[in-house]
């Protein structure tokens, strides 16, 4: 906003501006404050994420041998883990399609598993998408939100996404 008045234009413009800014700053930091107030949505902090790192692949007696690092770090503990993978070729294109059991899951443990795909060269997995959560359930019931907390990661040439 500026206000000018004759042969002080600039004086007031000068004094209004930092009023103005003062007045906005107060305005950001009260929506600020009023989003961060006990029981509002945006005070409630998002579930930790639940890591999901394909760690390894290796040849197995005519099988892809996969190793996943798991670590659910602020629980609920998972008692039922199970995963859609699809997984993709050198160029993109599916060669298959598993589901994979990873329970259990507890609180704060890093845990491997691992599994065979018989009949896959481990050369030829270029990525493996995480399609679906089939199942996310602990003691208490189903985990709402499964799928938005994992966060998958890759040490491995193939990429792990979801």
């Amino acid at each position: 906003m500026r206000v000018t008045m004759s042969g002080t234009g600039r004086r007031v413009t000068a004094l209004l501006a930092p009023a103005l800014f003062g007045i906005a700053a107060l305005g950001a930091s009260a929506r600020a404050q009023e989003a961060e107030a006990p029981g509002t949505p945006a005070a409630e902090e998002a579930p930790a994420p639940i890591s999901i790192e394909l760690n390894k692949l290796e040849a197995q007696d005519g099988a892809c041998r996969a190793y996943l690092v798991l670590v659910n770090p602020a629980g609920p503990d998972i008692t039922d883990l199970k995963l859609d993978l699809i997984l993709f070729n050198q160029d993109q294109v599916i060669e298959r399609r598993i589901a994979v059991g990873l329970s259990p899951l507890p609180t704060g443990k890093t845990t491997v598993k691992l599994f065979d795909i018989q009949g896959q060269d481990c050369g030829r997995v270029g990525s493996v998408l995480i399609n679906e959560v089939m199942a996310c359930s602990g003691a208490d019931g189903e985990i709402p939100d499964c799928t938005k907390r994992i966060a998958p990661t890759s040490r491995v040439d193939a990429k792990l996404f979801k």
